[in-house]
């Protein structure tokens, strides 16, 4: 930025204590004519002039007295680290005066006086027109500012001050701003895409889930240790529970235990048979097919002797094998159990619920009022945990539907986007704040949202027009982006708005600086 010259004269530092104090203008009456002021040693003073110049990572607000051949002039550099708008702790700092590409003189400060400050002196020996370059070099950044053309003046008396003052310019103090949150951004166009607010569910996809049924009457029992639980990974095939068939009317427990036995008796009976009608065929007294019947009936004893078993250890639950499989018809995660063991199901009901764990919809509800403003919705985005998630459709989502029914309860319209899902991804069902995207685009100078402050009902931002002077701007909004709000008038492009700490420099407008700056250098 321009230097401005000032006719309040610039604080310096008292060398007696190693302190900074403000040196107060002489009176009018101990002037004697010279037409600029004077301490109260005699000693006249300069008007100041003021710098504030950007590197790619470091600012510089630099203010002194006007340079004059013999004299010396304290600099008061301002030093603050842009990645987070603190002061710099230590480095050196150097103060060239140049020309035609070579360095005349150069005065460096090996320290900061104190965070963020170098104070160097610097003493001209000739008068003329220099370039002033400022080469500040610490562990953490290196930075040249090229502040222009300066001239050296061959005696105090030619130096004109400009005692014009910039009016409704707020000061805030780089102390101030050091201690605060504080933080600025270059305006500038951008591209920006509407978005519209939307509450949302993670659902699982609805063509890749499945349903877990009883195929008859049963009770329901886990399959050995493994009951299904929510939340858990099911391959396809994998075996989840059984079906135990229900008892019928009039059966107990005894009743089935009588059956076994009496399905023994049968069974042993028929291997005697077997065993009697096998010898009398060896000696030739029966016909083959009279052992050939009596085999066939122990086969069908021991048949009945292995269901009569069966059906007692389903009913007292021993053998895990016994009773229908129930399986897993697709690979995916458990959303929804609806039995306990040993619950009676009927058939066909519903046991649990299998989604598909490598996908996810995100069911949006617009907002009745805003489904006008939907075009084409490119996507969407959330947050949760502090990070953000975002979907394009041409990218990483893919668009399921969107619109066209309005809910007659919630009176919203659903727009679906499906994603591949990580282990990042919100749980199925959890609820959340989205943002879709409209499909509206536009180009335009824009503002971070954090910068804008509404002010008496009405949005403004704070302009930072030299290091510690900010000017408040009404503005216009347009489009509403996701990081960025499009502005139509108030602000031009180039110009550094305040993004962090826009509410401090608002406070400090009610409580402006007393005269000059209002803290020692």
């Amino acid at each position: 930025m321009k230097a401005k010259m000032a006719a309040t004269p610039i604080r310096r530092l008292a060398s007696s204590l190693g302190v900074l104090i403000a040196l107060s203008a002489c009176s009018a009456d101990h002037d004697q004519g010279h037409g600029h002021a004077h301490d109260e040693n005699g000693h006249e003073q300069r008007p100041s002039l003021v710098y504030t110049e950007y590197a790619d990572n470091s600012e510089l607000f630099v203010e002194f007295p006007a340079l004059v051949a013999g004299m010396d002039s304290q600099f008061a550099a301002h030093v603050t680290r842009l990645s987070d708008y603190g002061p710099v702790q230590e480095g050196i700092l150097d103060v060239r005066l140049m020309r035609d590409g070579e360095t005349h003189a150069r005065f460096r400060i090996g320290a900061p006086t104190r965070p963020g400050v170098f104070t160097p002196v610097v003493h001209p020996r000739d008068a003329g027109v220099y370039s002033l370059n400022v080469t500040v070099e610490t562990p953490e950044l290196t930075a040249t500012y090229d502040l222009g053309q300066i001239t050296v003046h061959a005696t105090p008396d030619a130096v004109e001050g400009d005692s014009s003052e910039s009016g409704g310019t707020i000061s805030f103090l780089k102390e101030q701003q050091w201690q605060a949150e504080f933080g600025t951004d270059v305006i500038a166009e951008r591209h920006l895409e509407a978005t519209v607010f939307a509450t949302a569910e993670l659902q699982p996809p609805g063509d890749r889930t499945a349903r877990v049924r009883a195929p008859a009457e049963g009770h329901f029992s886990a399959y050995g240790d493994r009951y299904p639980v929510v939340g858990a990974e099911v391959k396809q095939g994998e075996r989840i529970g059984t079906l135990r068939a229900r008892l019928g009317s009039g059966v107990d427990l005894a009743s089935l235990r009588l059956a076994v036995e009496r399905a023994n008796a049968r069974l042993r009976l028929a291997r005697e048979d077997v065993a009697r009608l096998s010898g009398l065929l060896e000696d030739g007294a029966i016909a083959a097919h009279r052992v050939r019947e009596a085999r066939n009936e122990a086969s069908i004893a021991r048949a009945e002797r292995d269901a009569a078993r069966s059906r007692l250890e389903q009913y007292q639950g021993g053998d895990q094998d016994s009773g229908v499989p129930l399986v897993a018809p697709i690979s995916g995660r458990i959303v929804e159990v609806s039995v306990v063991p040993g619950e009676a199901v009927g058939s066909d009901q519903v046991l649990m619920h299998i989604a598909a764990s490598d996908k996810r919809w995100l069911r949006t509800r617009i907002p009745e009022a805003d489904a006008n403003r939907l075009q084409q919705p490119s996507g969407a985005w959330f947050e949760l945990n502090g990070k953000r998630k975002e979907l394009r459709v041409d990218r990483n989502a893919r668009l399921i539907t969107s619109g066209g029914v309005i809910d007659p309860v919630s009176r919203t319209v659903p727009v679906i986007f499906e994603f591949d899902a990580d282990d990042a991804t919100p749980l199925v069902g959890q609820g959340l704040d989205a943002h879709v995207y409209t499909g509206e685009r536009v180009k335009s100078l824009a503002v971070p949202r954090g910068a804008i402050i509404e002010d008496d009902g009405q949005p403004v931002v704070y302009i930072q027009r030299g290091g510690e002077s900010f000017e408040r701007r009404p503005v216009t909004l347009g489009l509403r982006g996701v990081d960025y709000i499009a502005v139509h008038n108030g602000v031009e492009s180039g110009d550094r708005v305040v993004v962090h700490g826009a509410y401090q420099v608002r406070l400090a407008a009610a409580a402006p600086a007393e005269a000059g700056h209002g803290h020692a250098h």
